[in-house]
C-alpha cells in the first residue's frame, strides 16, 4: 500500500469520501503523537454519539448528524491538532480557541496538554444536539448511490488529469491551515462543468479555483487591495480588483506567501463588512 502523503504541517492527504474507512485512514497517517490523540478523539465521539456520520473533506475528519449537518472536524499542523466546534461559541463553556467566524470555536491539543476527556465528551454532545454546518452536510446511511447522478458530478478537476487535482487539493489545503472557518462551496454550475467551480469564502469571497488545459488558477475576488510582496499573482493584472495565480504542471507555490494572501483577503473581507454594517 501507497504511503499517504503528509502535506503541510504533516497533515494527511486523504481523499474526500464519506464514511468511517476514510477516517480511520486519515487517523492511520496522521505523524507521531498525533495519531494517537486521533484515535482518542474518534473512539470518543463515536462513543458519545451513537451513529455519528463521518467523512473525510479537505483533508479533514468531519462528524455530523444525518439531516442535520456537521458539527465538529479536526486537521494536524506541525504543533498540534485543531478540535474546530462550528457551533462553539453556543457551547458551555466555550472551547478557549477564539475564531472570526462568530460561530466557530476551536480546541488545540498539543503533545504535552492533558486530554480532558470529560470536558471534550461533554462539547461533542452539546455539538451534537446543535444544528450543525449545512454545507455539504451528511448523507444518509441507506442511501445508495446513483452511478448516472455520480457521473454528472465529477468534479471539474477529476476531470482535468492527476498533477491538476493534486494541484488544486494541495492548494485547498493550505486555505484551510490559513483559516480552517473558510467555507467552500460550490458555484456556476453548468452542462460542461455540473459539479461548479469551487470557491472559499469568509465574510465574503476571498478566491475561487478552477482547472485549465495548462494551469490551475486560483483567483482573488479583491486581489487588487491586497499585498503581495512575494509577487504570487501572475495573472489578471490588468483587471480593476480581481487578481489570479496561475500555476503549471511541476510548479510550486510559496506556501508561507500563500497562506499570508489568504489571511490577508479574509481580513479585507472582515474590515469591509464591519464598515458596511457602520460598526
Amino acid at each position: 500500500m501507497a504511503k499517504t502523503k503528509l502535506l503541510s504541517g504533516g497533515n494527511p492527504q486523504i481523499a474526500k469520501a464519506d464514511g468511517n474507512a476514510p477516517v480511520q485512514a486519515y487517523i492511520a497517517a496522521m505523524p507521531g503523537w498525533k495519531r494517537g490523540v486521533g484515535k482518542r478523539l474518534d473512539a470518543l465521539i463515536t462513543r458519545t454519539v451513537p451513529g455519528v456520520q463521518k467523512a473525510v473533506k479537505w483533508n479533514s475528519p468531519f462528524y455530523g448528524i444525518e439531516g442535520r449537518g456537521w458539527f465538529l472536524s479536526f486537521h494536524v499542523f506541525t504543533r498540534y491538532v485543531k478540535v474546530t466546534f462550528f457551533r462553539g461559541s453556543d457551547l458551555r463553556p466555550a472551547p478557549p480557541g477564539p475564531s472570526k467566524d462568530k460561530h466557530v470555536r476551536y480546541l488545540d491539543i498539543h503533545e504535552d496538554d492533558e486530554f480532558d476527556e470529560k470536558q471534550i465528551a461533554s462539547w461533542v454532545k452539546q455539538a451534537a444536539a446543535l444544528p450543525g454546518w449545512m454545507a455539504a452536510s451528511p448523507k444518509p446511511k441507506a442511501a445508495k448511490p446513483n452511478a448516472a447522478k455520480l457521473n454528472a458530478a465529477k468534479s471539474q478537476e477529476s476531470r482535468a488529469g492527476d498533477w491538476r487535482k493534486e494541484t488544486l487539493d494541495r492548494m485547498r489545503a493550505l486555505i484551510l491551515e490559513a483559516d480552517p472557518a473558510m467555507t467552500e462551496e460550490r458555484k456556476w454550475r453548468k452542462p460542461t462543468n455540473p459539479a461548479g467551480v469551487p470557491v472559499w469564502s469568509h465574510h465574503g469571497i476571498v478566491c475561487t479555483g478552477e482547472t485549465y488545459k495548462n494551469a490551475v488558477k486560483l483567483t482573488f475576488a479583491y486581489g487588487a487591495e491586497l499585498p503581495d510582496p512575494s509577487r504570487l499573482f501572475n495573472a489578471s493584472l490588468d483587471g480593476n480588483m480581481r487578481r489570479a495565480i496561475d500555476i503549471g504542471e511541476g510548479e510550486a507555490v510559496n506556501a508561507r506567501a500563500f497562506k499570508a494572501l489568504v489571511k490577508a483577503a479574509v481580513a479585507r473581507n472582515a474590515a469591509a463588512a464591519k464598515k458596511k454594517d457602520g460598526r
